[in-house]
């Protein structure tokens, strides 16, 4: 008994899916006209042409460099920091730099799975790891950018704010923030008692 709801429920889940499914309706009108489906998306993925190895590995070594330049720089803030004893902004300087020689050591791996990745002549292996270096070299580079940023604030200072106050003199002068003083005279109500 069982096996029969089995089969009739999966038979009306079946047909039901089957009968669900829209038959595509012949275009009489052209492309693009009102009423006409649209044009089925292009949703390939185009495949950049890769480089070789010579020119991966010149790459590489070049981002190393770039890399090593950055990390150089940010220390220099970091001494920058330290001798203007600016607490806020060596901590700044700092977070980047830490957070750059991670990237740095993840880089190092990356170029040295990239060369053991040549060497065994993997193609796609080669291309991952070399796609790992790009995105680290670019992570440093803002890294780098962000620690010029926690030390920058000086580089805009030009000196003391000076601020120069001219008044209209049409501008009337009552004070709309205080009410005017009324111009009827108030006279003081009798005493209620004689005494003093």
């Amino acid at each position: 008994m069982r096996q029969i709801k089995r089969l009739v429920a999966g038979t009306v889940l079946l047909s039901s899916s089957v009968f669900a499914q829209s038959n595509p309706v012949p275009s009489a009108s052209p492309v693009g006209a009102p009423g006409s489906p649209p044009e089925p998306a292009d949703i390939s993925v185009g495949q950049t042409p890769t480089l070789s190895v010579q020119e991966m590995n010149a790459q590489a070594r070049e981002y190393q460099q770039n890399m090593a330049s950055v990390l150089k720089r940010i220390h220099t803030l970091e001494e920058t920091a330290r001798k203007q004893k600016d607490i806020i902004k060596l901590n700044c300087v700092i977070n980047k730099q830490t957070e750059a020689k991670v990237n740095a050591s993840i880089a190092e791996q990356a170029t040295a799975s990239l060369q053991e990745n040549v060497a065994r002549g993997d193609e796609g292996g080669r291309i991952h790891e070399f796609t790992r270096l790009t995105i680290i070299n670019q992570k440093i580079s803002v890294l780098g950018a962000e620690a010029e940023n926690c030390i920058g604030e000086d580089l805009s200072f030009v000196g003391a704010t000076r601020v120069d106050l001219e008044i209209d003199p049409n501008i009337p002068r009552d004070d709309p923030t205080q009410p005017a003083v009324p111009s009827t005279p108030i006279e003081r109500p009798p005493a209620a008692s004689t005494y003093r």
